[in-house]
């Protein structure tokens, strides 16, 4: 447990887990700070755009940026590592221009000529520069630099939060879109990132296997989102505006939780793709970390049923009446921390993300199939259990994968 700690913050862990408070904290006040500043309409007509390119966001250089932290991970020299690098962006940059297109032709076709076709027109400019802060910060963590990939993630939402404020302040929802667009590129000057190309194909990989992973990991992360999305979409649909704010108050911090898992295996990710094939390193890993988080998730679970009510009356009186739905979906959070979150990576760091793949898909139509009538039948308290049986059995799953690989196929 000690050395499990110890080797957290010898990789720079507290830079890690630094960056995910500061992200979250900064998303919370760029939303405060623009709802005081702009005017509604002004406010939803970015946000609507900004949910627009969230859809394409996961596909940045069809996730070019996924395979550069893999492999460069995986390998040891120099030379190969840096060619690894400049491969993935070559290609990457190249995609990330179709993706472009695309994301501009298919505004084209649901918005015609109006300002929504106006703000995706400018929004490209943000999402090249994502494609570049993404690279940037797989090239740090591929050369295992977990203190520069904190620094990056902490400096960009600072700067965004800061520019956004005072851009919008002085010059309204431009000076806001002026700072989403730029913000990126300015991050990339201060550290100094060095753009190189090569597209030639580097030893010891086929392109048909990066590709795969790329493309796999991409479309993992856009299915990952949609299931924390989906069940308060059909809530709001089903139901009415009242109990999505009641279900957004009752999942807000359960699904808050997530990150105690991710900034470990955050961490650890360069170094678990390193030793992909060394199953005693993951698996001790993996058992240290169970060491930590299984005592944190029964306090975790304890604190919430002892003071469900009264951490819900935070929010408000009318909250603190239905505390059940609460404790189900903490359980719920708890099958993420322990199964879902910990094998995702495992999956990942082996190459083999189709795995997550198919469990998020499996996830996402069981709750298409589901959520009707189960929201008809049970109310909130149906789609808790709804979203905690589907986290659970996600997690089993990519379990029982993971270890299938492990005892079942050595030969990756």
């Amino acid at each position: 447990m000690i050395k499990f700690l110890s080797n957290f913050f010898k990789q720079s862990g507290i830079w890690i887990a630094s960056s995910f408070f500061v992200s979250k904290i900064a998303a919370f006040l760029l939303t405060l700070f623009m709802a005081r500043i702009l005017s509604k309409e002004d406010l939803g007509w970015v946000m609507y755009g900004l949910n627009y390119l969230g859809f394409f966001i996961p596909f940045v250089g069809f996730g070019s940026s996924h395979g550069a932290l893999r492999y460069a991970a995986i390998e040891n020299e120099p030379d190969e590592k840096q060619k690894i690098i400049a491969y993935f962006f070559s290609y990457g940059l190249i995609f990330n221009v179709l993706l472009s297109l695309i994301m501009l032709v298919l505004a084209f076709i649901l918005f015609g000529n109006g300002n929504q076709l106006l703000i995706v027109s400018l929004f490209t400019i943000r999402l090249f520069g994502l494609f570049l802060l993404e690279q940037a910060k797989a090239e740090v963590r591929g050369k295992h630099d977990n203190k520069k990939f904190g620094q990056i993630e902490i400096y960009s939402n600072i700067l965004l939060l800061v520019s956004a404020v005072f851009s919008a302040y002085f010059f309204g929802v431009k000076g806001y879109i002026f700072s989403l667009c730029l913000s990126p590129f300015v991050v990339l000057f201060i550290h100094r990132f060095k753009i190189s190309f090569d597209r030639t194909l580097f030893k010891n990989f086929t392109e048909k296997s990066f590709w795969k992973f790329c493309v796999t990991m991409a479309f993992t992360n856009q299915v990952s989102e949609l299931i924390f999305l989906l069940d308060v979409f059909f809530i709001g649909i089903f139901l009415d505006n009242s109990a999505v704010a009641h279900y957004r108050i009752y999942s807000i911090i359960p699904f808050n939780l997530f990150f105690l898992a991710a900034l470990f295996f955050q961490t650890a990710y360069p170094k678990l793709c390193e030793n992909h094939e060394n199953n005693s390193f993951q698996l001790q890993f993996l058992f240290n970390f169970w060491k930590l988080m299984i005592p944190i998730s029964i306090l975790i679970f304890a604190v919430s049923y002892f003071g469900a009510s009264l951490i819900l009356k935070l929010f408000g009186e009318d909250y603190a009446q239905n505390s059940m739905i609460f404790l189900i979906l903490i359980g719920a959070s708890i099958s993420v921390l322990l199964l879902r979150t910990p094998f995702g990576y495992l999956l990942a760091s082996k190459g083999k993300s189709s795995y997550n793949l198919m469990a998020a898909s499996i996830s996402i139509i069981t709750l298409l199939v589901l959520i009707k009538p189960i929201i008809y039948n049970f109310g909130l308290e149906g789609v808790a259990w709804l979203s905690f049986i589907n986290l659970f059995f996600i997690g089993i799953f990519q379990m029982i994968s993971y270890f299938y690989l492990v005892y079942r196929a050595p030969k990756l």
